[in-house]
């Protein structure tokens, strides 16, 4: 499968790129090589580095979590990686409430709309996850399943 478009990686990706035990590890894995080795364009917003390193030192929520020094040091080493980092801007508070109002968004999910709206002001229309129903909604963008590759 060859991919031209950037494609945004969902926070679970990068988890799961970084947890061995994990079913998805292998295929995870193997995305963040090909951002790596330049066979694919890869995608990262701040909102994604920023719920890795939650996720990822929370033993609530990882069965073997990264020790605080293990997660900042793959943060750096994401950062020299060839992804390109995202922001949010001026317009994403702006599609914010757009996004909000078309999908009925509430509680939790207004993190997933944050980035959706993130990814659209930045003219990113492609994300890969394990959670395509937390994103099915949105037709402004295409879903990829991590199963896809």
């Amino acid at each position: 499968m060859i991919i031209s478009d950037p494609l945004l990686f969902d926070t679970n990706i990068l988890v799961y790129a970084h947890n061995q035990d994990s079913p998805f590890h292998d295929k995870s894995l193997s995305l963040v090589n090909k951002v790596i080795t330049g066979k694919l364009k890869g995608v990262l917003a701040q909102q994604n580095l920023i719920e890795f390193y939650s996720i990822t030192t929370d033993k609530r929520r990882v069965t073997k979590p990264l020790t605080l020094v293990k997660a900042q040091q793959l943060l750096e080493d994401y950062l020299k990686m060839p992804f390109r980092i995202i922001a949010p801007n001026i317009e994403t508070i702006k599609i914010l409430p757009v996004l909000c109002q078309k999908n009925k968004i509430k509680n939790g999910e207004i993190f997933d709309a944050y980035l959706v709206a993130t990814m659209l002001s930045n003219q990113i229309h492609s994300i890969v996850t394990v959670n395509v129903k937390d994103f099915k909604s949105y037709d402004e963008i295409k879903v990829w399943n991590i199963t896809d590759f």
